[in-house]
């Protein structure tokens, strides 16, 4: 009894082994190393693996044949030790090209240099705008300049470090001066709460406060931009932004002036002191979902110890046509003296439906002064966008985010198609500068969008404009005119 069980077992193991033999000599295969591979997982003698020394014969059949099995049996242990020390070395070896691969540059229009054993990262950024005008004065004596400019020429570098904290520092080149844009340090370790000191934007409105990329016309409202030359724009500070859920955004700080490499004055004897304020921002989305959006919003800003160049006391409101190119103003307050304070409250609100877009803001601005009556100024702006292709405008922190077409050009279409109009009105008829005295304007913008993809547009707008007692017009009180502008945008 006991041999045929000995004898039937023996059967068993002995069909099993050669299975298990095959399957453990599989080719493991290999990839490239440093001496143009990246690695080889397996040595070329990985298939050899001890042997055991044969046992010698004792006459016995039984005997011998459990001896024979004992003896495989070792050699397929002995085998399995040595995969098993390949695959911890080829483990390893595989964590190795992986972290390589990761730290390696890593491309889309710029490189992102990312270590994954650490918490830091450094990407170039920088993005310019192009644009070409064509003027056509309909009244008015001002000579337009019709041409071409760089509205915009930045670089600059962000990243990551020490894991709770952003930075990033950027510098305009256009215009023949540079000017320092961004240069922030940030810090993400508060929950739901980003904490930012250095030169940066100050919580305004919708428009101010959205990147440039994202704007849907050349320029923005015309109220918006003056409101924010004085008080907000980009100025050294300290914020805290806020966003308890997704929908809501607050951000507050408090700004001091601007700075930048060509900052100057023409009396270094008699300089103003730096004006200083607070800015705040809220913003919440009721409606928040993919083609159905609704957002509003308010901002408001003080700011105190004015200058206007280098007057102190003083304040300045100007703006162009919704163009660049030229720099005539159709917009302008004058100089306003004996001006202490600035007050401004502004309210904003967004509508995405699919496609369309419809938007605008409200701002009006109040200036205290010493001893002159107190005066106030406003403007506002509205307008509509749809998409021909169908994409839909998404939103991001209470602001705009990036267009990305579904079919790009060069790839597997012909980019993203985007129409818009836009009404803007600016009322500074209150400046106590009489030559200014009435002045407001209106622009009437029909625009078109083409996204080449995520990163690179072409923007063509056609603005028809019209202002009362501007500087465009010095024999006279009345300016209109149109203006043919387009605009190559490209961002990294």
């Amino acid at each position: 009894m006991m041999r045929t069980l000995l004898l039937a077992g023996t059967a068993l193991l002995c069909l099993a082994t050669p299975a298990l033999a095959q399957e453990s000599g599989a080719d493991l295969g290999s990839t490239e190393s440093s001496d143009g591979q990246i690695d080889t997982l397996v040595p070329e003698t990985s298939d050899e693996a001890p042997t055991a020394e044969a046992p010698k014969p004792t006459g016995d059949a039984v005997l011998d044949r459990l001896n024979a099995l004992e003896s495989r049996v070792k050699q397929l242990e002995a085998r399995n030790a040595v995969l098993e020390q390949q695959a911890e070395l080829n483990e390893g070896r595989l964590g190795s090209v992986e972290t390589r691969a990761a730290k390696a540059a890593q491309f889309t229009w710029a490189p992102t240099i990312a270590d994954p054993n650490s918490d830091f990262t450094f990407k170039p950024r920088g993005w310019f705008d192009a644009d070409a005008a064509v003027f056509h004065d309909r009244e008015g004596d001002y000579d337009f300049n019709n041409g071409t400019a760089f509205r915009r020429m930045r670089l600059g570098f962000e990243g990551t470090a020490f894991k709770w904290f952003n930075y990033r520092v950027e510098a305009d080149f256009a215009g023949n001066a540079v000017n320092i844009t961004d240069a922030y340090l940030q810090y993400t370790k508060i929950p739901h709460t980003i904490l930012t000191a250095g030169q940066h934007k100050a919580p305004f409105g919708l428009e101010a406060n959205n990147t440039d990329h994202y704007n849907v016309f050349l320029e923005r409202g015309m109220f918006n931009n003056a409101a924010s030359n004085v008080g907000a724009e980009r100025r050294i500070g300290v914020s805290a932004a806020w966003a308890p859920r997704e929908t809501v955004n607050i951000t507050a700080g408090f700004f001091g002036d601007n700075e930048s490499v060509s900052r100057s004055t023409s009396s270094p004897t008699d300089t103003p002191d730096e004006s200083w304020g607070f800015n705040g921002r809220a913003t919440w989305e009721p409606v928040f979902d993919t083609g159905k959006i609704l957002h509003f919003g308010v901002a408001g800003y003080y700011r105190s110890s004015l200058k206007s160049g280098d007057i102190q006391d003083a304040v300045r409101l100007s703006d162009r046509p919704n163009v660049r190119v030229d720099n005539g103003l159709i917009a302008d307050t004058g100089v306003i003296t004996n001006a202490h304070s600035l007050r401004y409250a502004g309210v904003e609100g967004v509508g995405i439906f699919k496609s369309l877009t419809v938007a605008a803001e409200a701002g009006k601005l109040w200036v205290e002064r010493e001893i002159q009556p107190d005066r106030d100024f406003n403007g506002y702006y509205a307008y509509a966008s749809y998409f021909l292709t169908g994409e839909t405008r998404p939103m991001k922190g209470g602001n705009f985010d990036r267009i990305r077409p579904f079919r790009e050009l060069g790839k597997d279409g012909l980019g993203a198609l985007e129409v818009a109009a836009r009404y803007d009105h600016i009322d500074l008829s209150e400046t106590p500068f009489l030559p200014r005295a009435g002045n407001e304007a209106t622009t009437l913008t029909v625009g078109l969008n083409w996204y080449l993809n995520p990163y690179a547009k072409m923007q063509f707008n056609w603005i028809r404009f019209s202002g009362d007692n501007t500087p465009l017009d010095p024999n006279g009180d009345k300016t209109k005119g149109d203006a043919f502008a387009s605009r190559l945008h490209l961002d990294f």
